[in-house]
C-alpha cells in the first residue's frame, strides 16, 4: 500500500511488507515497488484518455458483449455479458469488455506511450508489444508508479514525481 498527498505529491505511507527482513515468509520483496499486474487500475486512465479524444462522451454506449479478436477472448469477472452499457456504467462497474472496446478504439501502442509520458511504464516481455490485454491487467507495473500516475487526473495528463522525506516513512513492529 502506497499513500500519496496528491497536492505536493509525498508519500504519507508506504506498507510494502509485513516485515522486509524475514527471508522466511519471502517479506524481503517490497510489493510497493515490484512489478505486478495492475488488473482493472487502468481502465480509468483509457476512459479519460478517450474522453479528452472525443472518442467516447460518459454516456456512450458501449458493448458488453462477448469478442475475440484472434485468440484473445477477454471476458468478465462475473463470466457474463450486459449488452449495451454507458460508458459510466462500465466504469463504475469495472467491466472489461467496454474497457478492451475502448482501447481498441484508442490504441494499444498510443496508450501505452501515453501512461510512459505521465510516468507509467508498462513492464511487457521481452519482444512483446502493447496489445488488447494491457487493459485488463496483461502488462506488469508497479504500485508507486500507478500512484504518481493518478496525479496526471488533476493536472491535465501531467504527473508529478512522489516524493519520499526522511522521517515521512518509518519502520514500526508489533508482537
Amino acid at each position: 500500500m502506497i499513500v500519496v498527498d496528491h497536492t505536493d505529491m509525498s508519500v504519507r505511507g508506504w506498507v510494502g511488507s509485513v516485515d522486509l527482513n524475514d527471508d522466511s515468509r519471502f517479506g524481503h520483496v517490497d510489493m510497493v515497488t515490484a512489478i505486478r499486474s495492475p488488473g482493472s487500475v487502468l481502465k480509468p486512465f483509457v476512459y479519460g484518455l478517450a474522453l479528452d479524444d472525443g472518442l467516447i462522451h460518459p454516456a456512450s454506449l458501449l458493448q458488453d458483449v462477448p469478442r475475440r479478436t484472434g485468440d484473445y477472448r477477454p471476458g468478465n469477472f462475473d463470466s457474463g455479458f450486459h449488452g449495451p452499457v454507458s460508458m459510466s456504467d462500465a466504469l463504475v462497474r469495472s467491466l472489461n469488455l467496454p474497457a478492451v472496446q475502448v482501447l481498441e478504439a484508442y490504441g494499444p501502442k498510443r496508450f501505452a506511450a501515453k501512461l510512459r509520458n505521465v510516468g507509467l511504464p508498462l513492464y511487457l516481455p521481452a519482444g512483446a508489444a502493447p496489445n488488447l490485454s494491457l487493459i485488463l491487467g496483461g502488462a506488469g507495473a508497479r504500485l508507486d508508479e500507478m500512484a504518481a500516475a493518478y496525479s496526471a487526473f488533476r493536472s491535465s495528463w501531467e504527473s508529478g514525481e512522489i516524493t519520499v522525506t526522511a522521517g515521512t516513512i518509518r519502520c514500526r513492529k508489533d508482537h
